[in-house]
């Protein structure tokens, strides 16, 4: 009997202390905690990331709504900056063709006034 425990516990003792299979499950239970650890790390980061990519898209979304609305405004403006163009040009060249009628008539004036005056002297 007592050999067969001390049989027992020398074949227990190695094998606890040299059984390849009980390595290789350890070795597989620690792969395992490593693996789900990095999982966990992986999922934070993709958490972050969704999270960036949300803000951003809704910052760049914003970004464009403002920047269409100030294309509309501007276009606005040079529409009218153009339509107030036109309308000075036509304006100046109107007044340039009140002016040189008004020199004209001046000069008509001027000449029958000489013609009278030499006329009357």
């Amino acid at each position: 009997m007592k050999l067969l425990l001390a049989t027992v516990a020398a074949v227990s003792a190695t094998a606890t202390e040299a059984n390849p299979i009980r390595r290789v499950v350890s070795l597989l239970q620690a792969m395992q905690e490593k693996i789900e650890a990095e999982g966990k790390r992986q999922a934070k980061q993709m958490d972050k990331f969704i999270c960036y990519c949300k803000h951003n898209t809704e910052d760049l979304t914003k970004s464009i709504s403002d920047g269409k609305e100030t294309i509309e405004l501007l276009a606005s403006k040079i529409e009218a900056a153009t339509n107030g163009k036109a309308q000075a040009e036509a304006e100046l060249a109107q007044a340039k063709e009140d002016r040189a009628e008004a020199q004209k008539t001046l000069a008509d004036a001027e000449a029958t006034r000489e013609k009278e005056a030499a006329e009357f002297a």
